[in-house]
């Protein structure tokens, strides 16, 4: 649990801070789409009465959260961007680091979240769900024909997982992890011929994920989940245990 001491002030936002959160909630909305630009800073500072600094700092703030992109010069201006969450991404992986989060804690995270995953796109959306799963598997089978491990393909897989599972909550914890996720797996995979598992032992993991599509496909929930969860225990006795107590800062410097 997090060991914080709750305070008893209130902390009243800044004028700039309840500009940009106005000016924030236009673009998530749609009243801003993007590759549009802002109204001019002549207009914010006349529509919301405040000072040319108040205007700019709102503006960094949302030039920080990557919501804009702002020019500078007499022909300069704020534009609005297409939607990612590269922030969220990295306010994610901040955090972990923060916490001193270890490899251990996620993957018993991932090992709640992606059988309940496989269990909502049995539900969901089975057959477009399968298909998705489906082509990324082909896509493993010719990777390896050619390499000796495929690490990113099956990090990719737990991510494309989630994603697909019809929740666009778990959805986005699936994109944030992902950069981590698939480091892991390139740390259990091995940085040594001697440390990767074999061509036959991969091909198993295959045979699993395809096992996984086929219970989606079928719209068996209960089987895709169990199925998934034991595959994610077997997983996690095979391959990451030994990387439990590492922390996630550590793996995010090493590479």
């Amino acid at each position: 649990m997090l060991n914080k001491t709750i305070s008893r002030k209130v902390r009243i936002p800044k004028i700039a801070e309840i500009v940009a959160a106005t000016i924030r909630r236009q673009i998530i909305t749609g009243e801003f789409p993007p590759g549009h630009n802002l109204p001019t800073e002549a207009q914010l500072i006349e529509q919301f009465e405040v000072s040319r600094p108040t205007i700019r700092e709102a503006l960094r703030i949302l030039e920080f959260e990557e919501l804009i992109s702002v020019s500078r010069g007499s022909h300069g201006g704020a534009s609005i961007n297409d939607r990612s969450l590269s922030f969220a991404t990295r306010a994610m992986g901040l955090s972990l680091q923060g916490y001193k989060v270890t490899l251990g804690d996620i993957y018993d995270a991932r090992k709640m979240l992606e059988p309940m995953a496989a269990s909502l796109a049995a539900q969901r959306r089975p057959a477009e769900a399968s298909a998705v799963l489906y082509k990324h598997i082909e896509k493993g089978r010719v990777a390896l024909a050619v390499a000796d491990h495929i690490p990113d393909h099956n990090a990719e897989f737990h991510t494309i997982l989630v994603e697909e599972c019809g929740n666009q909550t778990l959805a986005i914890v699936a994109y944030t992890l992902a950069g981590i996720v698939a480091r892991h797996h390139r740390m259990a995979y091995g940085k040594s011929i001697a440390d990767v598992p074999s061509k036959q032992r991969q091909q198993k993991n295959l045979l699993s994920q395809e096992k996984l599509a086929d219970l989606i496909a079928q719209g068996d929930a209960e089987g895709a989940e169990k199925h998934w969860r034991h595959h994610m225990d077997k997983a996690g006795e095979r391959f990451f245990n030994r990387f439990s107590s590492k922390l996630v800062v550590d793996i995010m410097e090493d590479q």
